[in-house]
């Protein structure tokens, strides 16, 4: 029975984390955190499938966390994901490490699977070359008459 329970904690998964770094790190700064913080990650026995790098976007809405003691809040954020390779245990001593990283906003861990399930972004509106059909009105349109026009202003105003 116990050497079912190691074979069931051997087994690997593939996870995803997204998170969005605290909009004070300096761009200069940028590529030395996030290399830190996948150097954690990798500590903890991560084996990396693939990541993007951050980049700084405007929040759908303002988002507060306790850094030092203190809470922030934050409308701007450094958005990116990494997708890895871990065991459950694993996965669960990074999220526990991720909860104490105080450069992230917040963060979302999740279970995924190895290929890309990102879709291609499709343009918005009717695809080019698309022809509208064309629709005809038969409506009976009476002439102006302004002298009426005329009467029913002034009917108005007086």
């Amino acid at each position: 029975m116990e050497e079912n329970n190691n074979e069931v904690e051997a087994k690997l998964g593939v996870y995803e984390v997204g998170y969005i770094m605290v909009p004070s790190i300096a761009e200069e700064n940028l590529s030395g955190e996030v290399t830190a913080f996948k150097d954690t990650l990798s500590n903890q026995g991560a084996i990396f499938v693939a990541d993007e790098n951050p980049k700084m976007m405007e929040l759908a809405y303002e988002m507060s966390r306790s850094v030092a003691n203190k809470k922030q809040k934050f409308s701007y954020g450094y958005f990116g994901w990494v997708k890895f390779e871990c065991t459950s245990v694993q996965a669960n001593v990074i999220k526990d490490m991720l909860d104490k990283n105080e450069k992230l906003v917040r963060y979302l861990l999740i279970k995924t699977v190895r290929e890309s399930t990102m879709s291609a972004k499709r343009p918005y509106g009717k695809p080019e070359g698309s022809k509208r059909r064309a629709t005809t009105r038969t409506e009976k349109v009476d002439p102006i008459n302004e002298e009426v026009i005329d009467k029913e202003i002034e009917a108005l105003v007086v």
